[in-house]
Protein backbone atom coordinates (compact mmCIF):
# COMPACT_ATOMS: atom_id res chain seq x y z
CA UNK A 1 0.00 0.00 0.00
CA UNK A 2 2.99 2.27 0.75
CA UNK A 3 4.60 1.51 -2.55
CA UNK A 4 1.23 2.81 -4.41
CA UNK A 5 0.67 5.57 -2.62
CA UNK A 6 4.44 6.27 -2.99
CA UNK A 7 3.98 6.26 -6.87
CA UNK A 8 0.91 8.05 -6.81
CA UNK A 9 2.43 10.79 -4.87
CA UNK A 10 5.44 10.67 -7.63
CA UNK A 11 2.85 10.65 -10.23
CA UNK A 12 0.84 13.68 -9.33
CA UNK A 13 4.54 15.73 -8.43
CA UNK A 14 5.93 14.75 -11.74
CA UNK A 15 2.75 16.24 -13.48
CA UNK A 16 2.49 19.28 -12.02
CA UNK A 17 6.68 19.63 -12.22
CA UNK A 18 6.30 19.10 -15.82
CA UNK A 19 3.68 21.42 -16.39
CA UNK A 20 5.11 24.08 -14.87
CA UNK A 21 8.37 23.20 -16.27
CA UNK A 22 6.84 24.15 -19.90
CA UNK A 23 4.58 27.39 -18.30
CA UNK A 24 7.63 29.80 -18.46
CA UNK A 25 6.85 33.49 -18.82
CA UNK A 26 3.06 33.41 -18.50
CA UNK A 27 2.76 30.97 -15.30
CA UNK A 28 5.51 33.12 -13.76
CA UNK A 29 3.21 35.74 -14.20
CA UNK A 30 -0.42 34.02 -13.50
CA UNK A 31 1.60 32.74 -10.06
CA UNK A 32 4.00 35.21 -8.96
CA UNK A 33 3.89 33.55 -5.04
CA UNK A 34 5.71 30.47 -6.65
CA UNK A 35 9.33 30.56 -7.12
CA UNK A 36 11.03 31.61 -10.54
CA UNK A 37 12.74 28.54 -10.49
CA UNK A 38 9.62 26.51 -11.17
CA UNK A 39 8.84 28.13 -14.59
CA UNK A 40 11.92 26.85 -15.73
CA UNK A 41 12.40 23.88 -17.87
CA UNK A 42 14.90 22.35 -15.61
CA UNK A 43 12.45 22.76 -13.34
CA UNK A 44 10.37 20.12 -15.82
CA UNK A 45 13.67 18.30 -16.86
CA UNK A 46 15.41 17.35 -12.99
CA UNK A 47 11.88 17.53 -11.25
CA UNK A 48 10.71 14.74 -13.21
CA UNK A 49 14.17 12.39 -13.27
CA UNK A 50 14.05 13.07 -9.77
CA UNK A 51 10.51 11.55 -9.51
CA UNK A 52 11.26 8.85 -11.18
CA UNK A 53 14.31 7.97 -9.55
CA UNK A 54 12.29 8.18 -6.51
CA UNK A 55 9.83 5.48 -7.44
CA UNK A 56 12.34 3.33 -8.55
CA UNK A 57 14.38 3.93 -4.97
CA UNK A 58 10.45 2.74 -3.88
CA UNK A 59 9.86 -0.22 -6.15
CA UNK A 60 13.59 -1.40 -7.08
CA UNK A 61 16.47 -2.14 -4.67
CA UNK A 62 19.77 -1.74 -7.44
CA UNK A 63 22.99 -0.92 -7.18
CA UNK A 64 23.58 2.86 -6.83
CA UNK A 65 24.96 3.29 -10.61
CA UNK A 66 21.49 2.07 -12.34
CA UNK A 67 20.06 4.98 -10.54
CA UNK A 68 22.87 7.44 -11.65
CA UNK A 69 22.73 6.72 -14.99
CA UNK A 70 18.63 5.63 -15.68
CA UNK A 71 18.02 9.53 -13.62
CA UNK A 72 20.90 11.25 -16.19
CA UNK A 73 19.40 9.53 -19.49
CA UNK A 74 15.80 10.30 -18.24
CA UNK A 75 16.65 14.06 -17.41
CA UNK A 76 18.71 14.27 -21.45
CA UNK A 77 15.43 12.59 -22.70
CA UNK A 78 13.36 14.95 -21.23
CA UNK A 79 15.44 18.04 -22.64
CA UNK A 80 14.05 17.68 -26.36
CA UNK A 81 11.01 16.82 -28.27
CA UNK A 82 13.12 15.88 -31.11
CA UNK A 83 11.90 18.87 -33.20
CA UNK A 84 15.64 19.10 -34.77
CA UNK A 85 15.30 15.85 -36.16
CA UNK A 86 11.57 15.63 -37.24
CA UNK A 87 11.19 19.16 -37.97
CA UNK A 88 8.18 19.04 -35.34
CA UNK A 89 7.69 18.11 -31.81
CA UNK A 90 7.27 14.90 -31.26
CA UNK A 91 6.01 13.82 -28.49
CA UNK A 92 5.60 10.33 -29.19
CA UNK A 93 9.42 9.77 -29.83
CA UNK A 94 9.93 11.86 -26.93
CA UNK A 95 8.14 9.37 -25.02
CA UNK A 96 9.87 6.62 -26.60
CA UNK A 97 13.53 8.01 -25.50
CA UNK A 98 12.05 8.45 -21.91
CA UNK A 99 11.26 4.77 -22.00
CA UNK A 100 14.86 4.08 -23.24
CA UNK A 101 16.31 5.99 -20.24
CA UNK A 102 15.49 2.91 -17.83
CA UNK A 103 17.60 0.67 -19.81
CA UNK A 104 20.09 0.53 -16.72
CA UNK A 105 17.10 -0.86 -15.23
CA UNK A 106 16.24 -4.21 -17.78
CA UNK A 107 20.19 -4.70 -17.57
CA UNK A 108 19.90 -5.43 -13.71
CA UNK A 109 16.71 -6.55 -12.98
CA UNK A 110 16.39 -9.09 -16.73
CA UNK A 111 13.25 -7.72 -17.45
CA UNK A 112 13.77 -6.94 -21.21
CA UNK A 113 9.86 -7.44 -21.31
CA UNK A 114 8.69 -5.24 -19.35
CA UNK A 115 11.01 -2.25 -20.16
CA UNK A 116 10.63 -3.40 -24.04
CA UNK A 117 6.65 -2.94 -22.99
CA UNK A 118 7.08 0.50 -21.01
CA UNK A 119 9.03 2.30 -23.71
CA UNK A 120 5.99 1.51 -25.99
CA UNK A 121 3.91 2.38 -23.36
CA UNK A 122 5.04 5.71 -22.37
CA UNK A 123 5.78 6.31 -25.92
CA UNK A 124 2.05 5.98 -26.62
CA UNK A 125 0.59 7.67 -24.09
CA UNK A 126 2.71 10.34 -24.40
CA UNK A 127 1.92 11.02 -27.96
CA UNK A 128 -2.06 9.69 -27.50
CA UNK A 129 -2.33 12.72 -25.14
CA UNK A 130 -0.45 15.40 -27.10
CA UNK A 131 -2.47 14.09 -30.19
CA UNK A 132 -5.95 13.72 -28.49
CA UNK A 133 -6.11 16.76 -26.17
CA UNK A 134 -5.78 20.32 -27.57
CA UNK A 135 -5.46 22.03 -23.89
CA UNK A 136 -1.86 22.32 -22.90
CA UNK A 137 -2.39 21.81 -18.96
CA UNK A 138 -3.85 18.62 -19.54
CA UNK A 139 -1.09 17.90 -22.25
CA UNK A 140 2.09 18.71 -19.93
CA UNK A 141 0.54 17.39 -16.80
CA UNK A 142 -0.14 13.85 -18.78
CA UNK A 143 2.98 13.71 -20.16
CA UNK A 144 4.61 14.12 -17.28
CA UNK A 145 2.43 12.02 -15.33
CA UNK A 146 3.49 9.05 -17.59
CA UNK A 147 6.92 9.17 -16.47
CA UNK A 148 6.47 7.60 -12.76
CA UNK A 149 2.90 6.02 -13.40
CA UNK A 150 4.24 3.80 -15.89
CA UNK A 151 7.13 2.10 -13.46
CA UNK A 152 5.52 -1.15 -12.45
CA UNK A 153 5.93 -2.64 -16.22
CA UNK A 154 9.41 -2.78 -16.01
CA UNK A 155 8.46 -5.77 -13.79
CA UNK A 156 6.74 -7.53 -15.93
Amino acid sequence: MIKILGIAMLTIASGVLYRLGGWGDPGRKQFPHLPEWLFNTKARDIGCALCGWLGMIILFDSPWWTHFISMGLLFAALTTYWDWLFGWDNHWMHGFACGIAYFPYAIVCGSWWGWGLRCLAVAMLMGGISVSSKNDIVEEVGRGSVIPLTLPLLFI
